[in-house]
């Protein structure tokens, strides 16, 4: 795993007491494209992609729409209804019900319904509503995995679920992959600098993956995982490691390949913790009352924040 680029602190900078048995602690998947340090407020994909248009269920034959459907911050996942309490021509009033069943505010026809768990339109069509005809949206659930938390995400992640264990770099930044053979007799290590003998390109080996053969017998075949690579490797061209020629051979019949960010397993702190308030990571440009929000959803939790003496 690369390593964390962010200067951040130590776990014992941030976390002050945990339960034993690291019962405070929960394993998590940390989403693609993250870096994470310790402290860092976390939110979770506890919602999916939101439809953009609403279903109708007509008892006479209604045909109105609903459209420019969105989530709120505070989405939910399930079934959103809304259903015609008062049918007026060319109009209507629908009354708007969370996935519990919660009414959470009066729809009108034509005028846009803002709410922070749901947003739409509804349009009249040829055949008016009437009473009982409803619509509905349908908020799938997410992935559950964990990013930083972001203030403004309508996939739940706008809500603090914890906070981060450990440094975690899910971003793949600049990682690259490229196939070798004739590898040896030198053995090729991580940090390592290897350097392609005809195109000049260079990069750090971040690991060297070996699939067959050995480097003792000049031999050996698997994959480098590559960062920081400056220029474009050439098939079938040799390389070298500073004094080292000739170390291993390009059978990747191309350039190295990007490596696409994945998904990747960590540890969060989820339950009954004491952290250290000046130690926390915040999404930059977070505000002051953002952030005291996501303290209190942390308290609920039972992770209680405190300044540092």
């Amino acid at each position: 795993m690369p390593s964390i680029l962010r200067e951040g602190y130590g776990l014992g900078d941030v976390l002050r007491y945990e339960e034993l048995d690291k019962m405070s602690r929960d394993e998590i998947v940390v989403l693609a494209g993250q870096e994470l340090l310790v402290g860092e407020v976390l939110g979770r994909v506890s919602a999916g992609t939101c439809p953009t248009t609403g279903t109708l269920v007509a008892t006479a034959g209604a045909n109105g729409t609903m459209t420019t459907v969105t989530a709120g911050v505070d989405v939910k996942v399930g079934i959103y209804k809304m259903r015609c309490v008062k049918a007026v021509g060319n109009l209507g009033d629908f009354e708007v019900l969370d996935p519990n069943g919660v009414l959470i505010g009066i729809a009108t026809v034509g005028t846009a319904f803002v709410h922070d768990q749901i947003n739409f339109t509804m349009n009249d069509g040829g055949t008016d509503f009437s009473l009982e005809d409803y619509f509905t949206v349908t908020v799938p659930a997410g992935g559950l995995q964990c990013r930083e938390i972001n203030f403004s995400g309508v996939d739940g992640t706008a809500h603090a679920m914890g906070l981060s264990w450990a440094a975690y770099d899910a971003s793949a930044p600049g990682t690259r992959t490229l196939a070798y053979n004739s590898g040896g007799t030198y053995e090729v290590m991580p940090g390592d600098t290897l350097t392609g003998n005809t195109s000049a390109a260079t990069a750090v080996v971040v690991s060297c993956g070996l699939t067959s053969g050995a480097w003792a017998t000049s031999d050996a075949a698997g994959t480098f995982t590559l960062q920081e690579q400056v220029g474009t490797f050439l098939t079938g061209e040799t390389f070298s490691v500073g004094g080292n020629s000739n170390v291993a051979t390009n059978n990747a019949g191309a350039d190295s390949t990007a490596v696409a960010a994945s998904d990747l397993g960590g540890v969060a702190v989820v339950r009954h913790a004491r952290i250290v308030s000046t130690r926390l990571v915040w999404p930059t440009g977070a505000t002051a009352v953002q952030k005291a929000a996501a303290i209190v959803e942390l308290a609920a939790l039972g992770i209680i924040v405190r300044d540092y003496a």
